[in-house]
């Protein structure tokens, strides 16, 4: 019976392992975004002016003539800059100024701009800011490819759902894990039903498993360190590329 099984628990083992990449990928883009390198507004209208620029996230600015108070911008999913007021000059920069840089012939009240310009949002939450379910995987700032992101968290939470008895916790545990934990999905793909980098192989049990309550606490406390971990990270890793790359 077991041979018949194995290549059920192959197929398995690929689907997380797919899964857990995607999630990886996104959060990985998310928290570049968080924390980018500083630039200058010249730096920002000198991508725009040159087509470079695929991703825009503005913060303040409810109002088309209200000033910005800062303008976060890709021209790769890995490579993300920051301008900040003030601004240069006596006039401030709005959101009606942003989209004329980006092309005149936008409307004020555009939130998506078509190719082949940039995708243009307002940033809803605060940058590194723990939201409960978690807002990262459907907001992932890369143009027409973050819905994967979404996908793949919604299916990871039904599989969680869909398994009668996970190994380290009750699935009350982990719904607390997934939506106020904000990392349950990835830390489920890399635990259960087994651990990932233990493969097919035995596994001993855990010494005790999670029940709700203490699943929710855990939840809670993880999701009070998230914002300091986003930007320990969102600082380290913008310098790590830029020593990798050279710049």
């Amino acid at each position: 019976m077991a041979e018949y099984r194995e290549p059920y628990r192959i197929a398995g083992l690929w689907v997380r392992v797919l899964l857990l990449v995607v999630l990886v990928w996104g959060g990985f883009v998310t928290l570049l975004s968080v924390a980018p390198r500083e630039r200058t507004l010249a730096d920002l209208r000198a991508d725009l002016a040159a087509g470079r620029v695929t991703y825009v996230i503005y913060t303040g600015g409810d109002d088309a003539r209200a000033e910005l108070r800062e303008v976060r911008w890709s021209t790769a999913p890995l490579f993300w800059y920051r301008a900040r007021s003030p601004w240069p000059g006596d006039a401030p920069y709005t959101r009606a100024g942003l989209l004329t840089d980006i092309a005149p012939e936008i409307s004020d009240a555009d939130a998506f701009v078509p190719d082949p310009h940039p995708v243009v949002r307002r940033a809803e939450d605060e940058p590194g800011r723990a939201t409960s379910p978690p807002s990262w995987p459907f907001r992932v700032p890369v143009p027409h490819a973050s819905w994967t992101v979404a996908a793949a968290w919604i299916a990871t939470l039904v599989i969680m759902l869909g398994t009668a008895r996970p190994r380290l916790g009750n699935r009350w545990a982990w719904f607390w894990l997934f939506t106020v934990g904000q990392i349950g999905a990835l830390a489920y793909l890399l635990s259960e039903p087994r651990s990932l980098w233990r493969g097919l192989g035995p596994q001993a049990p855990p010494p005790s498993r999670l029940e709700g309550g203490r699943g929710c606490v855990l939840a809670l406390c993880v999701q009070f360190l998230v914002p300091f971990a986003l930007y320990g990270a969102g600082v380290a890793f913008p310098a790590l590329i830029d020593v990798l790359i050279g710049s």
